[in-house]
């Protein structure tokens, strides 16, 4: 079925000058790997041939204009128009234009694009992530997820937000990340243990959260977004403005903003008392792009108001059993409501980071890193203190402060005698505070880390090669017998790996990546002790935890031929000392009522599974595609299923591509169906509820693109739960009291806009 590949792309160009569009004759254009030149002909035109599928880099010099380097990116023969800034220094004078394309990795990993994000703005991070093969959410009720790869979730999954790790109060199940999703151009997720390059808490995978470039020419662009979903009745207005500065070279800028209001989350025959959520953010960038030289200034805010099902929170332990068997929680009658009441949560954080890029070389570059984080997560109980001056104050039970310095160097170089890697070292401090009642201490928090990582590339095969040093230390001072004991631990370790991406056909991708890494325990996993409002718990941790160490093998296969696009993953994941979250014996009870206890255990275990998909693009603009997981979790010592592993699921879409028209376009129907089984390999007897029943979920998108004359008006409708099914999620931390949400329909509406193009006026006044 598959053809060898031939190399036999083509990339034609034509040369102008970026200030009046002339075509540029017989400028020299460089082909640096594999090394070609050729010159243009009067036409300013050019063609190389008999290229493979990959990224290129060519260097185009003419007299009058500075010499410029481009980033191609050639998966089919394409004609590009390459426009040269116009220089009257005229000699010598280097800019390197970087328009980076996406770096493939052996890992498993995917992207979500801008368009895709269409059916899911509006959502949390969690659930537009449900979109990618290999990925569920762990969620706590129905407002708060996080994502899950391969089965893991927490400490093992890495978020960048602009490339800087995103650091929180992430010790909660309950606390997702604090990321506002419009910030981002695209998502993209690495399965795989990913901790040479990203540090010692990528051993699950790693979500790189990435905006839009800021504009390098004279323009003033943006978006705007507005969101309404049926059930919470939610409300979301996003909008993004940037531009770039035509007297002050090289500058440029975005100012970003969302706000987002919603209310009672109903199941399909009761609301969920006390479910809003209200979100206030923003952000703004200022950058320069100079010759050799790069810099810019990232600043965003989050700020969120969480309101937790208040059925969750039991007052003595025969309501707490019998909110475990009732088909309704107690307060199944209560109406819709926006306001939010306790127990609640609140969130702070705020992102300030400082980038700078320097030119080393045509083929290498410098980078250098450093971000400061702020965090404040305040929990409040549901019941206010019974002292009357002190419940008229309305503090919240728990008020945590979370400080992060960040700091990273980078060096990367490009095809060197067939190399391509990076070194870095990466440093990172935290302090952490609280008030209000114990429940995890306060720390000190230090971590360093070096590594290298090489590619060695020939035209079918890649090979990677890696291996990264990190120690950390923590110092807590933890309550014991009403006095706080300072504590001191260390840890340190070794990661490697060893990969290869083998490209037979141009159609055809597969790979493999080993790699082993390890996490030290947590702060939370070690020391808290206490109840836990967010997730209604009490948790128990244990100072005597120790390294988490993994083995990781993972294989990843894509086949596009003709109509048909695959793709398959395999993995599996040995782990010694393996930390987890696991049920205790009975509820306990407190002053403040009855809740279940958790707590943190360390075993040997094995997490392997498999996913994949398959689209079929039929010829009458038709489209069927498929996709299921498999993921299995086995206790080796104790010999038992480990706990909250995601249960086996398959999901399926048929689609309808409708023709473009002179005002419509890119306009398609589609409908989804997903399967999900009972889990029913889950440790028996220790929960404090079984497994829910498995369940089927219908639903639909509905997109078009309207042209207003130029102005483009995409409007998206989405349908989750269509037939308002009655079901309880395994993987919801809130099953225990309540079912999952019914029917929702949201209707979405994204409007790009130009204010200002310079190009443009140029281009109408000729």
């Amino acid at each position: 079925m598959c053809r060898s590949q031939t190399c036999d792309l083509q990339l034609k160009g034509i040369v102008r000058d970026d200030d009046n569009s002339e075509h540029l004759g017989f400028a020299v254009v460089k082909l640096l790997y594999p090394e070609k030149i050729i010159q243009t002909n009067e036409k300013g035109e050019f063609v190389f041939g008999d290229l493979c599928k990959g990224n290129y880099k060519i260097l185009i010099q003419h007299v009058g204009c500075k010499d410029t380097i481009f980033s191609i990116d050639l998966a089919k023969s394409k004609k590009i128009i390459f426009n040269l800034p116009h220089s009257y220094n005229q000699l010598k004078d280097i800019e390197i234009v970087e328009k980076k394309s996406d770096e493939i990795l052996p890992q498993a990993m995917e992207t979500i694009n801008i368009k895709q994000l269409d059916k899911s703005k509006g959502s949390t991070l969690g659930e537009i992530l449900k979109g990618v093969n290999g990925v569920t959410t762990f969620n706590n009720g129905a407002t708060i997820s996080k994502p899950m790869i391969n089965g893991m979730q927490g400490y093992r999954i890495m978020t960048l937000n602009n490339g800087i790790r995103q650091e929180g109060q992430n010790w909660g199940n309950e606390h997702a990340p604090e990321i506002d999703p419009f910030i981002a151009q695209k998502i993209t997720v690495i399965r795989g243990t990913s901790t040479v390059r990203y540090g010692s808490d990528a051993i699950g995978g790693v979500i790189l959260i990435e905006p839009n470039s800021l504009p390098d020419s004279a323009s003033i662009t943006g978006e705007f977004n507005s969101v309404g979903a049926t059930n919470g009745r939610l409300g979301v207005l996003s909008g993004q403005l940037q531009g770039y500065f035509d007297k002050i070279k090289g500058f440029s800028w975005r100012v970003q903003g969302t706000i987002k209001k919603g209310g009672s989350m109903k199941t399909p025959t009761y609301y969920l008392k006390n479910t809003g959520v209200e979100e206030k953010n923003f952000s703004y960038a200022l950058a320069y792009h100079g010759k050799k030289f790069n810099a810019e200034i990232f600043y965003s805010q989050f700020n969120s108001v969480i309101g937790i099902f208040s059925s969750a929170h039991i007052g003595n332990l025969t309501d707490l059993q019998a909110a475990f068997n009732r088909a309704k929680p107690a307060d199944s009658l209560a109406g819709f409501s926006y306001t939010i009441d306790r127990p609640k949560q609140v969130a702070e954080h705020e992102l300030v980071k400082f980038n700078f890029h320097f030119h080393t070389g045509l083929r290498s570059r410098l980078y250098a890193n450093y971000a400061y984080q702020y965090n404040k997560r305040q929990e409040f109980d549901k019941h206010k203190p019974r002292n009357n001056q002190l419940a008229e104050l309305n503090l919240p039970e728990f008020d945590f402060r979370l400080n992060t310095h960040y700091g990273e160097v980078l060096w990367e170089h490009d095809y060197i005698n067939r190399f391509s890697g990076k070194f870095g070292v990466q440093g990172m401090y935290q302090e952490n505070a609280y008030t209000g009642r114990y429940l995890l201490p306060g720390f000190f928090s230090g971590t360093w880390g070096v590594f290298a990582l090489e590619k060695y590339i020939l035209p079918k095969i890649e090979f990677e090669f890696g291996v990264r040093y990190d120690e950390r230390y923590i110092t807590p001072y933890v309550l014991e017998q009403n006095q706080f004991v300072r504590y001191h631990n260390t840890f340190n370790g070794f990661s490697c790996n060893a990969g290869f991406i083998y490209k037979p056909f141009t159609n055809l991708k597969t790979s493999f990546y080993a790699a082993n890494g390890w996490r030290s325990p947590s702060v939370n996993e070690l020391y808290t002790n206490g109840l836990h409002h967010g997730t209604a718990t009490i948790e128990r941790g244990d100072k005597n935890l120790k390294t988490e160490r993994s083995l990781n093998a993972i294989s990843n296969t894509q086949l596009n031929y003709k109509m048909l696009e695959t793709e398959f993953t395999v993995y599996n994941y040995y782990f010694n000392n393996f930390i987890y979250y696991f049920p205790g014996d009975r509820p306990e009870l407190t002053i403040r009522g009855a809740f279940p206890v958790f707590y943190y255990k360390q075993n040997t275990a094995n997490i392997f599974g498999t996913d994949g998909s398959v689209k079929y693009n039929f010829p009458f603009n038709l489209y069927v595609k498929i996709r299921g997981m498999i993921v299995r979790g086995y206790n080796i010592d104790d010999k038992q299923p480990l706990i909250y592993m995601p249960a086996d699921r398959l999901e399926g879409t048929i689609g309808y591509t409708f023709k473009d028209k002179k005002h419509i376009k890119d306009s398609y129907i589609e409908f989804v169906s997903q399967a999900v089984n009972k889990q029913t390999r889950a440790p028996a007897n220790v929960d404090f509820a079984p497994p829910p029943e498995g369940y089927m979920l219908v639903g639909g998108n509905l997109s078009t693109t309207l042209l207003l004359k130029r102005q483009p008006l995409i409007f998206t409708v989405s349908v989750t739960n269509g037939l308002n099914t009655i079901y309880r999620d395994y993987l919801d931390r809130f099953r225990y009291y309540n079912d999952a949400t019914g029917t929702n329909i949201t209707f979405r509406l994204r409007m790009p806009f130009t204010l200002y193009n310079k190009n443009k006026q140029k281009q109408t006044n000729k």
